[in-house]
């Protein structure tokens, strides 16, 4: 009996690497895949007072899209078709394939040839299919890393398509320690134990500064920093700068996924724009 790998769980697991909980909340979040993915479509399209113009800042029409929700589809994208791709290569059957060959004892020469994935390149598609592979994913050594990236991606796509502000969270309150939330478009926020009012920027700033010194997997990264830092951030981000060399992978933790240090995630996302600001930068030199 081993502990659940995907985060934050600790449930024993009676075969496989995740459990029965964690399995049954990434169905749920599969399925609603496709709901999500029609929300989204109409977010991107959808005329809003964030939204940026795409294109010359000169044409006579510009077109209304927001892209933060683009953003938050493309990540979603690419983390499905990562998982299934990795599945696939994983888990599926091979073919025995003459080579024409024969060794030096005169026998045939073979090869496991993988055949190509019939699939619509689709977020639907990429969904269903994962839920029709449970052992799959169950079996699978990363099954915690799946588990937990998919979740932290459809998260992202329900909190882009809903449109009434979430409180966020700007740490302890430093007179009585309560937590304390604010509306995100708030400078001020009373602490609703002491009644006291705070600068919302300078108990976010704290915050993140005493993170710096904490190791976290790129998952946890990915859920508690992007509304302190106010951009998007995601853990198929962090991992992909990792594997750039522009962000240093610690010491694994005990289930063996890499961490990071909070503060060179911080430094690293602050002086990287996101595709909102390359797409500003263009239409305003154009």
């Amino acid at each position: 009996m081993f502990t659940c790998a995907a985060p934050p769980c600790a449930n024993p697991t009676i075969t496989g690497y995740v459990c029965g909980l964690c399995l049954g909340r990434l169905d749920g979040d599969l399925v609603e895949v496709a709901d999500l993915v029609d929300e989204l479509d109409a977010t991107i399209a959808r005329q809003t007072r964030t939204g940026q113009r795409v294109g010359s800042a000169s044409a006579e029409t510009g077109l209304p899209f927001n892209d933060g929700a683009a953003e938050v589809a493309r990540d979603l994208r690419s983390v499905l078709s990562t998982w299934v791709r990795d599945l696939w290569e994983t888990h599926a059957p091979r073919r025995i394939v003459l080579t024409g060959t024969t060794d030096a004892d005169g026998r045939p020469v073979t090869v496991a040839e993988l055949d190509p994935l019939d699939l619509d390149d689709t977020l639907p598609e990429m969904a269903a299919w994962l839920r029709r592979h449970p052992s799959w994913i169950e079996d699978h050594p990363a099954a915690g890393e799946l588990v937990d990236e998919i979740g932290d991606a459809v998260e992202r796509a329900r909190r882009a398509v809903d449109l009434a502000p979430a409180r966020v969270y700007c740490g302890p309150c430093p007179d009585c320690g309560a937590d304390v939330y604010a509306r995100p478009d708030r400078a001020l926020v009373r602490c609703r134990e002491c009644d006291v009012r705070h600068d919302v920027d300078a108990l976010r700033a704290a915050l993140l500064d005493a993170a710096r010194e904490h190791l976290a997997t790129a998952a946890e990264v990915a859920r508690a920093l992007p509304r302190l830092l106010g951009r998007d951030l995601s853990a198929n981000t962090v991992r992909t700068w990792a594997r750039a060399g522009k962000l240093a992978r610690r010491s694994p933790d005990e289930r063996g996924r890499p961490l990071y240090r909070v503060g060179d995630v911080i430094d690293l996302a602050l002086i990287t724009p996101t595709r909102s600001h390359v797409t500003r930068d263009v239409a305003e030199s154009a």
